[in-house]
């Protein structure tokens, strides 16, 4: 799902499309700024979700989010990916790869995903809410293996 270079699977801010992200940049770029402050806002029972991309374990944003008071899911280190973002940025991939022409520059892409996002059916979202127990049951049974999700 790339388009030039830009790609969906990136789950970056779009204004962070360049380049690689590393701890550093996912803790400068992405937590300080935006996902600790949200967090704050939500109060004490508020819990932090990534996964084991590299970045995201780094020892810097570990020791960032600790300092912070920040709450972090456990995630386990070959667990399947079980978070239904996945299958929301698949839809939005969907809706945008339906407009034609295609962005061929990152404000184009920014302008298509903003008009698609709200559009998105409010179904899908409680479809993918009502899944997680059965995606945590399928997983705890498959033993952290393959799931159908």
């Amino acid at each position: 799902m790339v388009w030039g270079a830009f790609s969906l699977h990136h789950r970056t801010p779009l204004f962070h499309v360049q380049g690689n992200l590393t701890g550093l940049r996912y803790r400068d770029e992405i937590l300080r700024p935006l996902a600790v402050p949200t967090l704050q806002q939500m109060g004490p029972q508020a819990v932090h979700q990534d996964d084991n991309a590299r970045p995201h374990r780094a020892r810097v944003v570990n020791d960032f989010l600790q300092q912070s008071g920040v709450n972090r899911m456990e995630w386990p280190a070959c667990s399947p990916d079980l978070n239904p973002i996945e299958n929301l940025w698949d839809e939005l991939d969907r809706k945008v790869r339906s407009n034609l022409p295609p962005p061929r520059v990152v404000q184009h892409l920014y302008q298509m995903l903003q008009a698609e996002w709200p559009a998105l059916p409010q179904r899908i979202f409680t479809t993918l809410v009502n899944s997680m127990r059965t995606r945590c049951v399928e997983c705890q049974n498959s033993q952290g293996g393959y799931t159908h999700y």
